[in-house]
């Protein structure tokens, strides 16, 4: 057992087992609050179907601003201070939401997490690329998703309870969380960033942010293809915005249990995580990007048409098996595959950039679908997700498969 601990402890470096430990603590407080936050702005906000989903928008609409900069300043300044710095805004912010009960304070502090977590998520994706190596990265992203779903195993059930007695209850625990997490990382981790650790004085600060300084143009012609990819990839982004909100208030109108069924699916979402995605990982990580786009788009699609029709339990975990998959084998190689083609001083920008399909997606997503839903019906809605699924899978198909060919051709 001893030795086992001993290879364990130095497969992986000292930062990961510290992101490890911050994936689960944060997911187990994070999964308490998140199935029930449309629910609970539902109900704050007088049964409103559209206010909800407009704030909830106005969090990534923040990113989208601000992921224009968030990448370059983490390559400039570094992961660790980046990292510390938003997640101790975060915490504040969610415990705001224990006192907030009119719009304009909820939607406030909506965007203060979007900047936050738009300076946050590509620091921490980029820290990992920097501290693992190419034939580790799969892995470890895997670990690091399989952590918060450990979390998020527990979390929704205890959610319930918590709700039940008092909503406001679950951001003050996500606060003190957040919280404890940002110490855990201003203590024990060191930087990564190859430029922070490079750049001493103030002259060569100067000079590198002259470099990475953001315009349109520059990204346009130098991040032509993580800006192709990441539209390839929206029609993702929709989808799981659509289970975020929409899907939520579906569950309401189909089962008059609905408030039990969000918090097992979410549960058994996390189990079937926990138990197939590091293994899909490993066998799918010598698969060429093509296949791993196709395979991914698929599942993905029967996926939305599940959410779509199933009228059982039964069949909605059918779907949550087919998103599982999707996921496993699509979004964790395409993390990885962002880290392979990124230049090493420019990999907080490449994940910046490749991120705001989220942000576009969970801005424009709950109110495009929101008045799809109201309309039209959750059927619909997810029919047209799963058409955009497919057709975003042959972009994204044709985008990995030409890159691969001009890189063999370089070589």
């Amino acid at each position: 057992m001893k030795s086992l601990f001993a290879s364990l402890s130095t497969r992986y470096h000292t930062i990961v087992w510290i992101r490890l430990a911050g994936e689960l603590i944060t997911s187990l407080s994070g999964s308490m609050m998140a199935p029930f936050l449309i629910l609970y702005l539902h109900e704050k906000l007088g049964g409103s179907i559209m206010l909800p989903m407009v704030i909830v928008g106005l969090q990534p609409l923040t990113d989208i601003v601000v992921t224009m900069f968030g990448g370059g300043v983490t390559d400039r300044l570094g992961r660790k201070p980046v990292i510390v710095l938003t997640l101790l805004v975060q915490a504040c912010a969610m415990a705001g939401f224990m006192f907030a009960d009119a719009v304009w304070a909820f939607a406030l502090l909506y965007m203060v997490l979007g900047a936050a977590r738009s300076f946050y998520i590509p620091a921490s994706r980029a820290q990992i690329a920097d501290a693992v190596s190419d034939a580790l990265r799969p892995e470890v992203m895997s670990l690091l998703s399989t952590a918060s779903y450990v979390g998020q195993t527990m979390g929704p059930l205890l959610g319930v309870l918590i709700f039940a007695y008092d909503p406001a209850y679950l951001f003050g625990i996500d606060a003190l969380v957040i919280f404890l997490y940002m110490l855990l990382v201003w203590r024990k981790t060191e930087e990564t960033a190859p430029l922070a650790r490079m750049e001493t004085n103030t002259t060569h600060k100067k000079q590198s942010f002259s470099r990475h300084r953001f315009s349109l143009r520059t990204a346009l012609h130098d991040y032509r293809y993580v800006l192709l990819l990441m539209a390839s990839t929206l029609p993702i982004s929709f989808f799981y915005a659509q289970t975020e909100t929409t899907f939520r208030l579906y569950l309401e109108q189909s089962f008059t249990n609905y408030v039990t069924i969000i918090a097992s699916l979410a549960t058994a979402k996390a189990v079937l995580a926990i138990t197939l995605e590091l293994w899909l990982v490993k066998k799918t990580e010598r698969f060429p990007m093509g296949r791993i786009v196709i395979i991914a788009a698929s599942c993905y699609a029967v996926a939305a048409l599940g959410y779509g029709f199933a009228k059982s339990f039964a069949l909605l975990l059918v779907a949550e098996l087919f998103l599982v998959i999707g996921e496993a084998v699509g979004l964790t190689h395409l993390l990885n595959h962002v880290a392979s083609v990124a230049p090493i001083d420019k990999r907080g920008r490449y994940f910046s950039l490749y991120g705001i399909h989220w942000d576009i997606s969970r801005t424009l997503g709950p109110v495009i679908g929101g008045w799809i839903f109201m309309y039209s019906g959750g059927e619909i809605l997810f029919v047209i997700a799963a058409v955009l699924l497919v057709g975003g899978g042959f972009f994204q198909y044709s985008l990995v498969k030409q890159k691969t060919v001009h890189t063999c051709e370089s070589a």
